[in-house]
């Protein structure tokens, strides 16, 4: 759990191959990419009963970097668990054991990254990201009176409520889950290991490596951690020039093309391009109406190659599962809620979407109509009974006219114990001035991108992910669901393993 344990089954599964990213006294660690895009770190075998051991050193910290102390270190943890067993174990995976230290405790020429050491190490990834757990925080804290104890405490944590991080790593834009998964126990252990300088009073630090160059950023806010790498030191060469040099192969796509006015479940699906082409998507509507879940609903439309920053107060109720592309900002109150929408730019990346669960006061809302301006997608929700009110809930934020241009607005309503889409509107500006039109305004400029991205036309298109809802609709579990719309709008038309293929021929994967 602590370290990246593949099991024969996932090794099977591997599809490219690169050994040796970390060569050690006759120990290594391979990494795979698997057939469904999964980035695997093959460590060291262990016996079970030893990588509990490691496990609970993990949960105790402070690990010295001196091979000498090992001995000491593991022997404590056998009398503890009152198990011989470990001891002897010890002594027959010696040399693994004190390489799995060494990279947790930074001894001689490792940097104390742990299970995270090999990505670091690999040039083919540009970006590790530790995202939120998916359960919800835990509402105390509970200290284990013995180490039997503790380790029941982790497996609890991590297996019966899901309070774990699985590592993604990234390529460019792609992103790939790991099997380096950790209890969030022991999340504190890993940021402390990332950020030595972290405090409460300063939540926000930040330190470059001087080893392998990597740029670490934490919230402390709920402990999500980036790592950006950077190949080289920002002085000219010839793959910092390229980007001067190269001509584009795909010309932006211009806004002519078609009108369409979207019916039915082509709201939803029009809804789901809008986000993609990093516009704005407003859900509104009284309380009671599904706000929330229909956000949930489009979040489930998000294409693999995009990034969604979600920021929360307190309780989570965005849940769709996007593994790998979820960042999840949670604030224990009202007054932490601006640092929040301040930092969610921090992870940000060329195609991102910052989602407010709730916009409330005109400073969220003026934050994020100003993020339309620096490229990203926004998506939220609000409270007002007309599409009109919710524009003049934004316009009274004093929003920049410009980052309006292009927001689809979904007003929601309920009637009983019915809920439905009471209107879809736009909202697009000409120089300085802001007023509410049909979706059908926003449908040329989709039709151009649609056409340059897929090859076919608007309709079509929603028509495509229209049958992608209706097949998700059918899935057993939300996972499934996600599934088949990966499958039947991205995966089987946008083929990611040639492009991740011929990158890694440069960093001699097999």
């Amino acid at each position: 759990m602590i370290y990246a344990h593949a099991d024969n089954a996932l090794k099977a599964r591997c599809w490219l191959r690169k050994e040796g990213v970390i060569v050690d006294k006759g120990v290594r660690t391979d990494v795979c990419i698997t057939e469904d895009l999964m980035y695997v770190v093959i460590d060291p075998e262990l016996p079970d009963d030893l990588q509990t051991a490691l496990l609970l050193v993990m949960y105790r910290g402070g690990i010295p970097p001196d091979e000498r102390e090992y001995p000491k270190v593991i022997k404590s943890v056998a009398e503890g668990l009152r198990d011989r067993t470990i001891w002897r174990l010890y002594k027959d995976y010696r040399d693994a054991v004190h390489y799995l230290l060494d990279r947790w405790s930074g001894a001689r020429e490792y940097s104390g990254y742990g299970a995270l050491e090999a990505l670091m190490r690999d040039p083919l990834l540009t970006e590790i990201v530790i995202p939120q757990s998916t359960a919800p925080a835990a509402k105390y804290t509970y200290v284990p009176k013995s180490l039997k104890e503790q380790l029941e405490y982790i497996r609890f944590q991590t297996v019966e409520l899901g309070r774990y991080r699985r590592v993604v790593a990234v390529r460019n834009e792609l992103r790939f889950p790991t099997n380096i998964v950790i209890p969030e126990p022991l999340m504190y252990i890993v940021v402390k290991q990332l950020l030595p300088s972290l405090t409460m009073d300063r939540p926000m630090l930040t330190r470059e490596d001087p080893v392998y160059k990597a740029r670490i950023a934490a919230d402390l806010l709920e402990y999500n951690v980036n790592i950006r790498k950077v190949s080289a030191y920002p002085k000219p060469s010839k793959s910092l020039l390229k980007p001067y040099v190269t001509k584009a192969t795909v010309e932006p796509f211009s806004a002519a093309g078609i009108r369409h006015v979207p019916e039915g479940l082509e709201v939803l699906a029009l809804a789901s391009l809008v986000l993609e082409t990093r516009g704005s998507v407003v859900f509104s509507g009284a309380m009671g109406t599904g706000k929330t879940t229909q956000l949930n609903q489009l979040l489930y439309m998000v294409p693999p190659w995009f990034q969604v920053v979600i920021i929360e107060r307190g309780a989570r109720e965005i849940w769709a599962p996007l593994e790998g592309q979820l960042l999840h900002l949670s604030v224990p109150s009202e007054e932490k809620l601006w640092s929040a929408l301040d930092q969610a730019l921090r992870y940000g990346t060329m195609h991102t979407v910052v989602a407010l669960a709730e916009a409330r006061t005109p400073q969220e809302l003026k934050t994020l109509v100003n993020y339309k301006l620096t490229g990203h997608g926004a998506l939220t929700t609000m409270h007002a009974d007309t599409v009109k009110d919710a524009l003049l809930r934004i316009t009274e934020a004093e929003a920049p006219p410009e980052g309006l241009d292009g927001t689809l607005v979904i007003q929601l309503s309920a009637l009983g114990s019915t809920r439905y889409v009471k209107e879809v509107k736009a909202i697009v500006t000409e120089g300085r001035e802001v007023r509410i039109t049909e979706p059908a305004d926003l449908t040329p400029k989709l039709d151009a991108y649609t056409r340059e991205m897929y090859g076919v036309d608007l309709k079509k298109e929603l028509t495509l992910r229209i049958e992608a809802l209706a097949k998700a609709a059918e899935a057993e579990d939300p996972i499934s669901a996600r599934r088949v719309i990966l499958e039947t709008l991205w995966l089987e038309r946008l083929d990611f393993k040639t492009a991740v293929e011929e990158e890694a021929r440069q960093f001699q994967y097999q």
